[in-house]
């Protein structure tokens, strides 16, 4: 999008008898609002560095003004925005005459241009790498008590590129610092969190308790003893709270592998993150969990470690605890099977991975169906007896790779932003929801259907911006993401 914007603008400032030729090389407009400077006495030596008569100039510094912003409304969400907390222009001419201008690490380029949520500089950094200038900057801002518990700043690839330099290098992209408000994350909304998660639990044990009904004798046993309640006599269903709590808790513990899996990651890169969100599902107890960042961690590595550390720990759990269980299915006398819950066939045969696991185990072509009416008939009545484990393992399975899909902020979209940047990660989000809906409208995947509405209308926007995005990652944790990702396909894809 950005390259397509820029672009744009560049063919109309070159067009003859275009826009840009109205005015001439040398004639000055007004200065709108977003080029409005401060008095030069109030705002130091770096404002003076620059005449704003001519890049700030008219009509044309509002279009850029305007792009510049369109830019940052479009890839960075909206808690970058918050009104109260835009830094005031004094404080950011401060930082950049007392912290910036004083290390000499990044040379400024541009006036500090308002953009919604703070500021941009434009300027070429002077360092080995983004790492290392936000070291230095980070120093010295600590020792600024006017600056250190008022502003944020962030080393980022220009989201809108000046036309007048010229078409950009892809693979050395400019660089420009945010200059933006101490909070920068999402709000905390306690309150309806911790209902969402009390839903979220409410349901989980729903599916646990509803796979022992999918069992035929114990649904009989269950109906007669509801039969004997409308009689007005006294009733003891405890035997079903007995026998789903293995499950249940199997279940929940899978999810705090995952949870405990990010914190582990994140208190060791020295950031913040609030605690989960367990958002219901009647498909599988849980949609997914959001754990939200309450700070920024330091570059996209560091995301990329805290993202991929939560579903892959999950799934490499999930996949043990479902063959162990599957095993005990596998060697359970006949008269324990009976009293064993079970999951419909259909739903075991929109995992590759979870189905190929069953059919190694159970043998004998378990779930198999004919390509014919039957087979259909089939598909939507057979349930599979399971061991409680195996259908725990099943379905943290499943929840642990949905969040490995890379869409907006899930764990699977900040993987995408850590490897392909904020542009390019918003074309993967769009791929994958056009999967997604078409896997779950054709009917492959009720589960995948479920989750693209969920995505949609909760996490599609993008994660709040790393302190430095300048830096690439390793190549060594691109390879761990390689990993998540192609145990998350697996997973995902039904059985054919």
């Amino acid at each position: 999008m950005a390259l397509m914007l820029l672009e744009e603008e560049y063919n109309d400032k070159n067009k003859k008898g275009g826009f840009f030729g109205l005015f001439g090389d040398n004639q000055k407009g007004d200065i709108g609002k977003d080029g409005e400077r401060m008095d030069v006495r109030d705002s130091g030596s770096f404002s003076r560095l620059f005449s704003s008569d001519d890049a700030l100039n008219g009509t044309a510094a509002g279009k850029k003004g305007g792009d510049l912003s369109f830019m940052i409304e479009s890839l960075y969400p909206k808690s970058t925005r918050k009104e109260d907390e835009t830094p005031d222009k004094r404080l950011v001419d401060a930082f950049l005459n007392d912290v910036v201008a004083s290390t000499n690490s990044f040379i400024p380029s541009s006036q500090p241009m308002p953009v919604p949520g703070g500021y941009i500089v434009r300027g070429t950094n002077k360092c080995s790498s983004g790492g290392e200038l936000i070291d230095k900057l980070d120093k010295r801002v600590a020792t600024d008590a006017r600056l250190r518990e008022k502003i944020t700043f962030f080393l980022l690839k220009d989201p809108f590129p000046d036309p007048e330099d010229g078409l950009v290098d892809p693979f050395n992209w400019p660089q420009v610092l945010f200059i933006a408000g101490q909070n920068v994350a999402r709000d905390p909304e306690v309150i309806l969190r911790t209902i969402i998660t009390a839903l979220g639990i409410a349901t989980t044990w729903y599916g646990s308790i509803y796979p022992f009904l999918s069992n035929s004798k114990l649904l009989d046993k269950a109906n007669e003893a509801m039969d004997l309640s409308d009689a007005g006599m006294p009733v003891d269903m405890s035997w079903l709270s007995d026998m789903s709590i293995p499950l249940f808790l199997t279940f929940i513990a899978l999810q705090l592998v995952h949870e405990v899996a990010h914190l582990a990651v994140a208190n060791s890169k020295k950031f913040e993150i609030s605690v989960p969100t367990l958002v219901p599902s009647i498909l599988s107890g849980i949609t997914s969990s959001i754990t939200t960042l309450k700070t920024s961690p330091k570059n996209r590595q560091d995301l990329m470690e805290f993202a991929v550390a939560g579903p892959l720990a999950g799934m490499i759990c999930s996949i043990l605890v479902l063959s162990y269980g599957l095993a005990l299915t596998a060697t359970a006398d006949p008269g324990a099977v009976q009293n064993f819950p079970g999951l419909p066939l259909a739903v075991l045969r929109q995992s590759s991975l979870g189905g190929g696991l069953v059919d190694i185990f159970l043998g004998n072509g378990v779930l198999n169906v004919p390509a014919s009416a039957e087979g259909a008939q089939l598909l939507a009545s057979t349930m599979i007896a399971l061991h409680p484990f195996a259908i725990a393992g099943f379905l943290s399975l499943f929840v642990n790779a949905l969040a490995m899909v890379p869409v907006g902020r899930t764990d699977g979209g900040r993987v995408s932003m850590a490897l392909f940047g904020r542009s390019g990660s918003q074309g993967v989000t769009f791929i994958s929801l056009l999967l997604m809906f078409a896997l779950g409208f054709s009917g492959e995947s009720d589960l995948l259907l479920f989750y693209f509405g969920f995505v949609v209308f909760a996490q599609s926007e993008l994660e709040i911006p790393m302190r430095n995005e300048i830096d690439d990652v390793d190549f060594s944790r691109a390879l761990v993401a390689g990993v998540a990702l192609f145990l998350t396909v697996l997973t995902l894809i039904p059985m054919q």
